[in-house]
């Protein structure tokens, strides 16, 4: 392995340039014994942290020393670990040009967020992962695995850093990876943080009850057959095909964004309709993440209740919601109020809609592809981060 800290302590003696580049080192680093940065970091160093720094010096550093002596000692800093891209990054002309921009920072940000985009490093939009500014230990070692994979594809030359299927392609196959020391995939065990990040953060007893009880069903791998799959998507995927249909099935395709207000196919409703699979993440979204602040709230408890019963309770539903509510702020007292019986029973339909329920009645209830949509909403409530 080699002694990166040696390097840094050498980085330390040589200038305030220097300083500037080890002080870089030891935030990024976090405590790990000689770790090598990856071209995420160098990137965020010198078109992120570095502007800031110039902007606003440490006081503890004052005068900053100039720009340039900085990127010189990065880049001297990378030759020693025998990382040439990374010095040649530190000399690039588009760092040259944030660089120099970093008086004006709206201009210096709009140059790095165009920058990072071209680069291809970050972890694609089509994961559906929400990351957060304070990551979990899991998260923040699944999204540094992501983007030294899609780092190794480019600089290999397997991956156009523009070609947004195979970045997809490349950060979900990170996914399905277990580390080291582990039996769990990456996704799996960011999925159990994400999951107890949510009960810490419900601020409601019941929900956090309901999550404890639905985590293990939520962990298990998606047992999606084609058969169930393409029963489960078939009736909607019809109707935004044809852009017409019954009136609640057009509704419906209309809330999860499929089609627009004049029937017409949108680009989501496009792609999904050329795989179930999309179409299912569709339907997913559509139920788990409503545009509704009230739905958005009363969703996340009602899909654990509805794959903890064996029936729905229209009644148990909106009480124990009306709990939730209560127990979160949102409502002054614990009984369900019109607005949350109105949205649960609006809710229910458009699963029933949607394939997800059966027909309502005393014996109501998931559908095998329903419960799996309810189980994968909830999973996706995690992974993008419901407000609470």
């Amino acid at each position: 392995m080699r002694d990166v800290e040696a390097v840094v302590e050498e980085l330390v003696d040589r200038d305030d340039a220097g300083l500037v580049v080890a002080a870089c080192w030891y935030d990024v680093s976090n405590d790990r014994p000689n770790y090598l940065m990856s071209q995420f970091d160098v990137q965020n160093f010198l078109w992120l942290t570095l502007p800031q720094l110039l902007r606003e010096p440490p006081g503890d550093l004052s005068p900053m020393p100039d720009w340039r002596a900085v990127v010189e000692e990065a880049a001297w800093f990378f030759e020693r670990l025998d990382q040439p891209r990374y010095a040649a990054l530190c000399r690039d002309d588009r760092t040259r040009q944030i660089l120099a921009a970093a008086d004006d920072p709206l201009h210096s940000f709009e140059l790095y967020a165009v920058a990072t985009h071209e680069s291809g490093v970050m972890p694609p939009p089509g994961l559906r992962i929400t990351w957060l500014d304070r990551p979990g230990p899991r998260e923040e070692a699944l999204y540094d695995a992501i983007t030294r994979a899609l780092e190794r594809a480019i600089a290999s030359g397997e991956l156009d850093p523009a070609d947004e299927s195979k970045r997809l392609a490349v950060a979900a196959g990170v996914l399905e990876q277990p580390p080291d020391g582990h039996t769990e995939t990456m996704q799996e065990l960011m999925l159990a943080e994400r999951i107890a990040r949510l009960y810490d953060m419900s601020g409601s007893q019941i929900l956090r009850e309901l999550l404890v009880r639905v985590a293990p069903d939520v962990a298990n791998p998606m047992d999606l057959t084609p058969e169930i799959l393409l029963a489960g998507t078939r009736p909607l995927a019809q109707v935004v095909h044809a852009g017409e249909g019954s009136p609640p099935m057009t509704a419906v395709a209309e809330k999860f964004g499929l089609l627009d207000h004049l029937g017409e196919l949108t680009d989501d409703g496009e792609r999904a309709l050329t795989h179930p699979v999309l179409l299912f993440e569709a339907v997913v979204n559509g139920i788990a993440a409503p545009a509704d602040p009230v739905a958005r709230q009363a969703v996340l408890p009602l899909l654990a209740m509805l794959v903890l019963g064996d029936v729905v309770d229209v009644d148990m539903l909106v009480d124990r919601l009306g709990v939730v509510f209560f127990e979160t702020g949102a409502h002054d007292l614990p009984g369900p109020s019109d607005t949350v019986r109105e949205v649960v029973a609006e809710l229910l339909a458009d699963m029933h809609t949607a394939g997800v329920l059966t027909a309502p009645g005393e014996h109501q209830r998931l559908t095998d592809y329903g419960r799996r949509v309810a189980l994968a909403g909830i999973r996706a409530r995690a992974m993008q981060g419901a407000e609470q």
